[in-house]
This record gives structure tokens, C-alpha cells and sequence, in this order.
């Protein structure tokens, strides 16, 4: 009687880590999805950079200081900050699927030692 127990506890537990698996799965298809918008975003803002660059240098050439040159400059800096903190982003989601990983197996280890304490 115990082994049918632990048998249907066994296929029980089984039937669980196939649940969590999947819907693991679905989620990094999900993370994948949004890094790869991620990934276009940035690619997008460092084209504007360097259009802003090349703006810049043409609006400060031979005409002097200029308050247009000076508001690209400002902008320039902004669109930077902008590239470095979508940077950060992308290489945070990156990371999210291995540390999801790591969780569900830290919690399956602590499940299975709380259910071996029990017996």
C-alpha cells in the first residue's frame, strides 16, 4: 500500500515538473520574443545617434555656436542614455530564463527534501 502511495505521489510529482515545464517554455518563447523587440529598439536608437551626430556636426560647422546645435547636443546625450539603459535591459533579460532555471530547481530540491523529511 505505501509503494501504490508513493507510485501516485511518484506520477503525481511527475505530472507537475511536465506543468512547470511547459509553462517554463512558454515563458522563455516570451522572453525571447521581447528581446528580440528589445534588440530591434536599440538597433533603432543607435541609428538615431548617429543621425543626431551627423546633424550635430553639420548644425555647429562654420556658423558658430548655435542654440539648435546646442538642444542636439542635449538630445544626443539624452538618445545615449537612453541606448545604455535599453542595453542593461536586454542583458538583464538575457539572464532571466538561467535564473528562472536555477529557482525552479532550488524549489524542487527544497520540495523534495521537505517530503523526504515527512516520511
Amino acid at each position: 500500500m505505501i509503494k501504490t502511495a508513493d507510485g501516485a505521489h511518484q506520477a503525481q510529482l511527475s505530472e507537475t515538473v511536465t506543468a512547470i515545464a511547459v509553462q517554463l517554455a512558454e515563458r522563455r518563447e516570451v522572453q525571447q520574443n521581447i528581446l528580440s523587440v528589445l534588440e530591434g529598439l536599440l538597433e533603432t536608437s543607435q541609428a538615431q545617434s548617429e543621425m543626431l551626430a551627423d546633424i550635430l556636426k553639420a548644425a555647429s560647422e562654420d556658423t558658430g555656436p548655435s542654440p539648435i546645435a546646442e538642444a542636439l547636443r542635449v538630445l544626443a546625450a539624452h538618445v545615449q542614455e537612453m541606448d545604455e539603459h535599453q542595453m542593461t535591459l536586454i542583458a538583464s533579460m538575457a539572464e532571466l530564463p538561467e535564473a528562472i532555471g536555477r529557482q525552479f530547481k532550488t524549489s524542487l530540491n527544497e520540495q523534495s527534501a521537505a517530503r523526504t523529511v515527512k516520511r
